[in-house]
């Protein structure tokens, strides 16, 4: 299997599509989430150079990973548009997407109980289950990933986010898809959010079809809509 987690790590790009990820470890394959990184295959393996990514390396060597996605709603399909053809393409990693078909916590609680956690999964940095499976060493460290099959990692991670999801043990084992630090809003004017506001048509229609693009504009259209719908609530997601 060296060579499966050799191209997992050589993924590991791919996590910032949605939310935070972590690698799964199969069964018998780990015993500790800790000091346990799969090792390299034979001798004469050629090894990622840390000034370019792992997979300009391992592109001649297709795999496909398996990704838990742990929202119901998640129906996009790989290798069905540009961007993931693309990237099949440039570095030979195909995916399989699981996705559960009722509740979340049921489905990924299974996989737990069942020790069959899929390559990589896919779900909210508050989830009980995180905690989980990197304290029962479930999962690798990314870091020890890293390490051994992509040092590039070091150069595209932010330095700050690596910080704040080190854990006590001192090991990474999920980075987000979507942050933002206090130097990020101390250089940046024009950041956004990853979360949306939905307003009804007929009351956007009714107070003018307002600007709401800045936070002036937002707040002043929130105020006419309160102002002319007194008794509808709420305004921004009906």
């Amino acid at each position: 299997m060296g060579g499966k987690y050799k191209k997992q790590w050589a993924c590991v790009t791919l996590f910032s599509l949605i939310t935070a990820a972590l690698c799964g470890a199969c069964g018998n394959v780990m015993t500790g989430a800790s000091g346990n990184v799969p090792e390299t295959e034979a001798a004469g393996q050629v090894q990622p150079d840390g000034d370019l990514p792992a997979w300009q390396t391992y592109a001649d060597d297709p795999v496909t990973l398996d990704w838990y996605i742990n929202y119901s709603w998640f129906s996009t399909p790989w290798g069905e548009n540009l961007v993931s053809q693309t990237i099949t393409e440039e570095t030979g990693v195909d995916i399989h997407f699981i996705t559960p078909l009722g509740n979340e916590s049921e489905k990924l609680n299974a996989l737990i109980a069942s020790d069959s956690l899929p390559d990589l999964i896919t779900l909210g940095w508050w989830e009980p289950q995180v905690s989980e499976m990197t304290e029962n060493g479930m999962v690798y460290a990314l870091n020890e990933l890293a390490d051994s099959y992509d040092p590039y990692f070091w150069e595209v991670s932010d330095p700050v986010a690596v910080n704040w999801y080190t854990t006590d043990d001192g090991n990474i084992y999920a980075y987000p898809n979507s942050s933002i630090t206090p130097q990020d809003v101390e250089q940046c004017e024009d950041l956004s959010s990853n979360q949306t506001f939905l307003v009804r048509k007929d009351i956007y229609e009714a107070i003018g079809s307002p600007d709401m693009t800045t936070p002036e504009g937002f707040c002043a259209a929130v105020k006419k809509a309160a102002e002319m719908f007194p008794e509808m609530s709420p305004l921004t997601n009906t």
